[in-house]
């Protein structure tokens, strides 16, 4: 879970009833989300077998993914994006989870996030580090039959991040 959204803890139950009573593998609690905001938000793609996934983009990603797609971020009807934003909260069913680790022998994608000094793009402003993202972990989810879905609530009731 996120741990500096404390709201989080009081949509959590409805989001894990919501999951259990649909048979969802993966559950991510999503927000209304406007355009340009600093959220990811999540998208359906279509994989070239056919089969769809379910799955955040990260926000630095969102625009230029849409616009490569001419897919526009913005309803003018709700002054929204029509894509739920991503509060970072999933909820992963165990029997699931625990099938894809066992067969990705419990590797996950991972990436080097480097935090630059300068435009230039030449020097490190502190160490650079591999990361993973819980959000990627859907993306292992190939299984027919998974189902990864979101759940959308408003965001006064469970999003209301800290950050620094």
């Amino acid at each position: 879970f996120q741990d500096t959204n404390v709201l989080s803890f009081k949509a959590l139950p409805a989001t894990l009833g919501l999951s259990a009573r649909h048979g969802y593998d993966v559950n991510t609690m999503t927000v209304p989300r406007k355009a340009g905001d600093a959220c990811g938000a999540i998208l359906r793609f279509r994989r070239p077998d056919g089969t769809d996934l379910v799955n955040n983009v990260e926000y630095n990603e969102v625009e230029s993914l849409l616009k490569a797609r001419g897919v526009s971020d913005h309803d003018k009807k709700t002054g929204q994006s029509p894509f739920p934003g991503n509060t970072n909260q999933m909820l992963f069913k165990l029997d699931t989870y625990v099938d894809c680790l066992s067969k990705s022998g419990g590797g996950v994608p991972e990436f080097v996030n480097p935090k630059y000094a300068d435009a230039s793009r030449t020097l490190f402003s502190s160490p650079a580090r591999l990361e993973c993202m819980m959000q990627d972990l859907p993306k292992l989810l190939t299984t027919a039959g998974v189902k990864v879905r979101h759940t959308w609530m408003d965001r006064w009731v469970c999003y209301s991040p800290v950050k620094s």
